[in-house]
């Protein structure tokens, strides 16, 4: 039994790491300027927040930034950055997929 749980827990330790940094890297290959079209949350997948902006494109976004997030925003985010800009006429908002993992920023 205790080879069990150790192994389980081997298990995530290792690839939820991994998990983090393929998100990461999926994050930083999008490179966005569009207009939010739609929110909604994925009760089907772990009740995940998404926007969907363009011709039905989706980006996961982490429950802290739903509220300041609306539809008509514009949202930018450049290839190669973990971090999005959300903006509308009374505001610009800076969230940084990375700095929600608790990962030092890459200078």
């Amino acid at each position: 039994m205790l080879i069990i749980i150790a192994g389980i827990f081997l298990y995530k330790a290792i690839f939820s790491s991994k998990s983090k940094d393929r998100f990461l890297d999926e994050i930083r290959n999008k490179g966005i300027k569009s207009i939010v079209s739609k929110k909604y949350i994925n009760y089907d997948n772990h009740n995940i927040p998404f926007l969907v902006y363009g011709n039905k494109d989706s980006i996961v976004v982490y429950r802290y930034w739903w509220d300041k997030i609306s539809v008509e925003d514009s949202i930018l985010k450049p290839k190669g950055s973990s971090e999005i800009v959300i903006k509308n006429s009374d505001k610009i908002e800076k969230f940084d997929y990375q700095d929600k993992f608790g990962l030092e920023p890459n200078f």
